[in-house]
């Protein structure tokens, strides 16, 4: 071989040896960066194809009432999933089959789940124990269990606007579970299971448990016996009125806590789907409505606060008042003469607040307004508030002002009237109504109070002071008289509203209500009563007043506040049971016993009393006497037996059989009437005597 050729074969060894040189430089920078840099993570990717992550559901936080009372629990329930790649093809319909006929689910549909190409699939979640018992004993291939949290409610529809519900990944949809959902939940965990290639489970694989952690536990301002209470008495308003709704509110005027909030209709949590959506929504929050007289006392506290009027000023109505561009009307057509501002709070005149309101002028009307939380939310921890409506400032004409002073043309939530009585109430401050109390961590080691602060003042104590007194009277001797009870020292204020429907005023579609506290010398329970269209009845002096009665009659022996015997100026009398008797000898009854009988209907008997019999109404207050026929009678229920239980007890036992206790003395029950097993009417005061238990 020539030198030229040995030349050439040297550099092509060469060329070769760099060239190999060079691929195995670049396989080892490749093999470098996989196993060095990329290592890490190609091991992780490679971990999780041959794995499956079957999801552990955290245990939802549990809701009790402000005395530890389970309001909402959760319950451990199985869930079927499948793993298709373990479901033999020649077996997936027998497989599908069997799901579909335990777990009620549609063939076809399950037959393609066990066939898709995934690793983890939901064949149905919280699943009775019936049917997960079934499947375990059928042993099919590819089907397995985990187990998650089922949210459960032990009182069923009680409180049903205020706890809302959890759906079926245990996420709040409503009410506190919906507010409070961040803290409830908690954080899911996982059980990770290795597989081989032919997607057998490795036996002796080590499995990867990340254990959930449980959501955090609620307490609520709620106290499941006032809630009980309230209840009773919106169901028993809405079946004697035939009402379109009805909605309750206690709160502690001195701290902003709701103690109780019902509407009627309701649901239950349990089963929401089963009921309408419209009964999901909490009316006290987000319905807004013109409030009538009970904002009255309010108009009043801003007059007085910017000096405008005083407690001397008269003011004549003579049943109507003239204001530029229209005339204005009072709800006493003969009108009501000569009134001080005391008495045009009790006697709730119209043409009054008309003369109140335009010395007000629209500039502090507004700000008053809004210092009362009028036009924003109150910032309640429940979802859905509405903020009201009102004439924008600019667009104000005096009609306007002059309607809105008496409560018509504006609108407000039960919520933000309630929030704002209780700031006449305090002594001038605007407490933010609250639900939650306090959140407990799972181990019971950390405790967030929930509580808002003391509140801004709105108007002074003096001020505050001087309306309550005006509202106490208004009580014991205007049209609150039905909701006095003696030495309850109650104050208040009725409310009867037009309702607005297709932007004009409507003549015979009426809110009745009821704002009003207790005791008026330092309250410690507001409540409003919301009834939206009775039917019979407009008044809320006859609709909403003895409901408030009743509540306030039950609480104060509930809560043992002090009574002040013979502070009330007007004497007490019981009505009597009247149902069933001649029109002319129930009116001449009443009229024996200092009551008044307002007749209702086409008839010669009494076939419906209002307020029931046994009552305790101040001397000279209505009672609504209904007539007919064949009409039938409200329903009876058994009087169940109290003997030897104490006052809250017997209470809680009365309440919950739709009765009302009618306690004296103190210890234990010893002689009760009507006696046990007695049929009565719904609402009946069931008289029980209180002795200390011998020794």
């Amino acid at each position: 071989m020539s030198s030229a050729a040995r030349l050439i074969t040297r550099q092509r060894v060469l060329h070769v040896f760099v060239l190999l040189a060079l691929f195995q430089a670049v396989l080892m920078g490749r093999l470098t960066w996989l196993q060095l840099v990329r290592g890490a993570e190609l091991r992780e990717r490679a971990f999780y194809v041959r794995t499956r992550e079957v999801p552990v559901e955290a245990r939802r936080g549990t809701i009790y009432d402000r005395m530890g009372r389970e309001l909402a629990i959760s319950v451990n329930v199985d869930s079927v999933f499948a793993v298709p790649i373990e479901v033999p093809p020649a077996r997936a319909p027998e497989v599908a089959s069997r799901l579909a006929e335990v777990l009620e689910l549609d063939y076809e549909w399950t037959l393609a789940r066990l066939t898709r190409r995934e690793a983890f699939v939901w064949i149905k979640r919280k699943v009775t124990s019936a049917q997960a018992r079934a499947l375990r004993e059928s042993r099919l291939p590819g089907i397995g269990f985990t187990q998650e949290a089922q949210r459960f409610y032990p009182k069923a529809n009680l409180a049903s606007h205020v706890l809302g519900f959890a759906g079926i990944d245990s996420q709040g949809l409503a009410g506190v579970e919906y507010s409070y959902d961040r803290y409830l939940k908690g954080q899911a965990g996982k059980i990770v299971i290795e597989y081989d290639g032919r997607g057998r489970e490795l036996p002796q694989a080590m499995h990867r448990y990340y254990p959930p952690t449980e959501g955090y536990d609620l307490v609520l301002t709620l106290d499941e016996y006032v809630q009980h209470v309230v209840e009773r008495e919106a169901e028993l308003a809405m079946e004697r009125w035939q009402a379109l709704r009805v909605t309750i509110i206690v709160m502690d005027p001195r701290n902003g806590e709701i103690l109780a909030m019902a509407s009627r209709p309701d649901f239950d949590p349990n089963r929401y789907a089963a009921f309408p959506q419209e009964d999901w929504r909490n009316p006290a929050v987000s319905d807004a409505h013109p409030p009538g007289s009970t904002f009255k006392p309010l108009t009043a506290a801003a007059a007085l606060e910017e000096g405008v009027v005083d407690w001397t000023d008269r003011f004549f109505c003579g049943g109507s008042v003239a204001v530029p561009g229209d005339r204005i009307a009072c709800w006493r057509q003969q009108g009501h003469g000569s009134l001080d501002l005391s008495g045009a709070i009790e006697q709730s005149c119209n043409v009054a607040f008309v003369q109140i309101g335009l010395r007000l002028g629209a500039d502090a009307f507004f700000r008053y307004y809004q210092g009362f939380g009028f036009g924003s939310p109150t910032g309640v921890d429940l979802p859905g508030e509405a903020r009201g409506l009102v004439v924008a400032r600019e667009q104000l004409r005096p009609i306007d002002l002059a309607v809105m002073a008496f409560g018509q043309t504006l609108t407000v939530t039960p919520l933000q009237l309630l929030t704002a009585l209780c700031a006449v109430a305090n002594g001038g401050r605007l407490v933010k109504p609250h639900v939650g109390m306090e959140l407990r961590s799972p181990d019971g080691q950390e405790v967030i109070s929930l509580g808002p602060g003391p509140g801004r003042q709105v108007i002074s104590a003096a001020t505050s002071h001087e309306v309550v007194r005006a509202l106490r009277a208004a009580v014991t001797r205007g049209t609150g008289r039905p909701a006095d009870i003696e030495g309850y020292e109650l104050a208040g204020k009725t409310g009867t509203a037009q309702k607005v429907t297709g932007g004009r005023v409507s003549s015979d579609r009426h809110i009745a209500a009821f704002a009003g506290f207790g005791p008026a010398s330092d309250p410690r329970l507001a409540c409003l009563v919301v009834v939206d269209e009775p039917q019979g009845s407009a008044f809320g002096s006859q609709v909403a007043a003895p409901v408030f009665r009743a509540i306030m009659e039950d609480l104060y022996r509930y809560l043992e506040i002090p009574v002040a015997p013979g502070e009330s100026s007007t004497r007490s009398v019981t009505v009597p049971q009247l149902i069933g008797t001649e029109a002319s000898e129930a009116a001449r009854q009443l009229a024996a016993r200092g009551l008044v009988a307002v007749l209702q209907g086409e008839g010669a008997r009494v076939t419906d009393q209002v307020p029931p019999a046994g009552t305790q109404l101040a001397s000279g207050t209505e009672v609504l006497l209904r007539l007919g026929a064949a009409a039938e009678s409200p329903g009876l229920v058994e009087v169940p037996r109290v003997l030897g239980r104490t006052i809250v007890d017997a209470a809680r036992v009365l309440t919950e059989a739709g009765l009302r206790l009618e306690a004296a003395g103190s210890g234990v029950a010893m002689e009760q009437y009507p006696e046990p097993g007695v049929f009565v009417l719904t609402g009946t005061a069931v008289k029980v005597e209180f002795r200390p238990p011998s020794r």
